[in-house]
């Protein structure tokens, strides 16, 4: 199985799910940024991430997670059952929607655009926008990840969305930064990470 990546990409999700699931994977660095790319991504847009296991190929994240999920349904990470699965689509509905869609414009501003074109109105736009979806945000008490007590794919894209808004110097609750810590603390991001930004 290979896997195209970028350094600080959403291919990190990608990896996180491979190293919850417990399955080897090559990586592939694609020369994203670079007028003359030496490694392109086979990606109809030129994206990454990018999955070939096999003879099958895929493009965008959440399709590459669900197939590996759906293809190691041993693992658990991703429910069969109608009820559960539900309650995880919902949060990942939201964590691509909802949450990402401000975050990633603020982030965009802030980071690939340099100081003199950014645009003040627009990111203190994304910034009212961002804050105002985490500010709804309510975690249950009583379970230990957004979906219930175990980690799911569902905690990959939302703790890792919510990371970016941390990074974009939002201010959040102590419990959205406890659930950020705990997520980003787990041996499988720390692998992934160290693995996507070689």
């Amino acid at each position: 199985m290979k896997i195209y990546t970028f350094p600080k990409s959403r291919s990190l999700r990608v990896l996180w799910t491979l190293e919850e699931l417990g399955v080897s994977y090559d990586t592939i660095k694609v020369d994203l940024l670079n007028d003359i790319p030496s490694v392109t991504s086979p990606h109809s847009r030129g994206k990454v991430p990018f999955m070939v296991d096999g003879d099958i190929s895929i493009e965008e994240t959440l399709s590459i997670c669900l197939y590996l999920c759906e293809k190691y349904p041993e693992k658990n990470f991703y429910p069969t059952a109608l009820k559960e699965k539900s309650i995880i689509n919902s949060w990942l509905s939201f964590a691509l929607t909802d949450l990402e869609s401000p975050i990633w414009n603020l982030l965009k501003q802030l980071i690939f655009i340099s100081e003199k074109k950014r645009s003040l109105e627009l990111v203190n736009y994304f910034r009212k926008e961002s804050e105002q979806v985490i500010n709804q945000l309510k975690f249950d008490k009583g379970s230990e990840w957004i979906a219930g007590n175990n980690f799911t794919l569902a905690d990959i894209f939302m703790s890792h969305t919510l990371l970016w808004a941390k990074v974009c110097g939002i201010s959040i609750s102590p419990a959205i930064n406890d659930y950020i810590n705990r997520a980003t603390n787990r041996a499988s991001y720390l692998k992934a990470q160290e693995k996507n930004n070689q």
